[in-house]
């Protein structure tokens, strides 16, 4: 039986990956389920891993090249022929194939390994490497297992090394391609999008002292409630009740209306900061909602997020209070159509009637000039500082602790 490896599509958005790393070289056994390369598209790194077991072949596509969707990469001799509906488990799931209606969703299905016609030959083919090649392939530390031969009957001679270690050379290491990634996300939003931002204070005192509350009671699953899972069930409640900034700007030049409240949540890892997407946070109490931030944090500074998690959202929630910031304007993710950027709470000075100094929070909040005005981002951002002010709503009932009713009137 052989087998192909083609570029999978991770994501109903993906349309080309470009090969990281092969985690395998020709020759190698590689089990079922067992990670055999890495793809990068422009959010994520991420592993692929086979879905039937064999010997890897020839490798077509070197570590460090760009392919559409579907090309193949590799062969992979013997082992059973196995079920290969599915992308090392990272297919969509039912809310992103939702959300993305209007694409075909048999093209989703497509596989990181397709069975091929059996070869005559099963044997893997082996290429000679000359002796002066072999020399210089040892001083320039290149791989000749890898190689493709460039000689008259297919042998591997120097120009064939030489050529290798100029690609070898130039092909990005992993923590660099992150940054690569996170660059030319960047460079498209800020080309693509016109934004403005509106800024303001808010007093945080109420929103303090509903988190001293909420924050003894952890989870069942043992998951702290933080400042940040108050700020998301705010900006979701203020986001269903402003349906102008609940649309994001397609290709096709026309906004689209969004029902779903898909708000990212700006997570710093490591290799970087990625921004996976929380789903329905309206409809998430307080605890669900902690422990689905919980999840998409960790899995997002392990490097395991799949590109569906990554995909949709309207807008994204960029909280830089722990590190002292006071303000700051972020950017809007592509294909999404706001940020809001929430500084420290700290005490400063706040005019009441008489000067006091009580904890406030500075919000800033970024809009695609597409699907708003300034008028209606200033609403927008006045039903924020409202709420931050006077935290209410059932969702925040939610988290109080039991016995904890003659306080549940001053929440909602």
């Amino acid at each position: 039986m052989s087998s192909s490896i083609v570029m999978p599509q991770l994501g109903l958005t993906m349309t080309e990956g470009t090969v990281s790393e092969w985690l395998k070289k020709p020759g190698d056994f590689v089990r079922k389920n067992e990670p055999i390369l890495m793809v990068s598209t422009d959010k994520v790194e991420m592993e692929v891993e086979s879905l039937v077991e064999g010997t890897l072949g020839e490798i077509l596509v070197q570590a460090g090249t760009t392919v559409p969707v579907g090309t193949k990469l590799a062969n992979l001799q013997g082992g059973e022929e196995d079920d290969v509906s599915t992308v090392a488990n990272e297919q969509p799931s039912a809310e992103i194939l939702q959300e993305y209606e209007s694409v075909d969703t048999r093209v989703a299905s497509q596989s990181a390994v397709l069975p091929t016609e059996p070869k005559v030959d099963s044997r893997l083919d082996r290429q000679s490497v000359s002796p002066r090649a072999k020399r210089l392939a040892k001083e320039l530390g290149v791989e000749t297992a890898n190689l493709r031969g460039g000689g008259a009957h297919g042998e591997i001679v120097e120009e064939d090394i030489r050529q290798a270690a100029i690609s070898q050379s130039k092909t990005p290491q992993p923590n660099l391609r992150k940054r690569q990634l996170i660059a030319e996300r960047l460079t498209r939003s800020i080309q693509t999008i016109p934004t403005f931002s509106v800024t303001a204070e808010a007093n945080a005192e109420k929103l303090v002292a509903l988190y001293e509350r909420f924050r003894q009671s952890p989870t069942r699953d043992g998951v702290k409630l933080t400042i940040t899972d108050l700020l998301l069930t705010i900006f979701a409640d203020v986001l269903k009740r402003s349906p102008e900034l609940c649309a994001t700007w397609e290709n096709n030049n026309e906004p689209r209306s969004h029902s779903s409240i898909d708000i990212g949540l700006a997570v710093a890892t490591p290799n970087g900061v990625v921004a996976p997407v929380l789903r329905k946070v309206d409809a998430l109490d307080l605890s669900h909602l902690a422990i689905k931030r919980h999840e998409l944090a960790e899995k997002a500074r392990g490097g395991k997020l799949s590109l569906a998690e990554l995909e949709g959202g309207i807008s994204t929630l960029s909280n830089l209070g722990m590190y002292r910031v006071d303000h700051f304007e972020a950017l809007i993710s592509p294909g999404q159509s706001s940020i809001l950027a929430v500084g420290s709470i700290r005490k400063r000075p706040w005019a009441a009637g008489t000067l006091v100094i009580l904890p406030t929070v500075i919000l800033n909040l970024t809009v695609d000039h597409r699907i708003a005005d300034g008028a209606a981002a200033a609403a927008f951002l006045g039903m924020l500082v409202e709420k931050v002010e006077e935290p209410s709503g059932h969702n925040l009932k939610t988290f109080l602790p039991a016995g904890d009713g003659a306080n549940r009137g001053q929440v909602g």
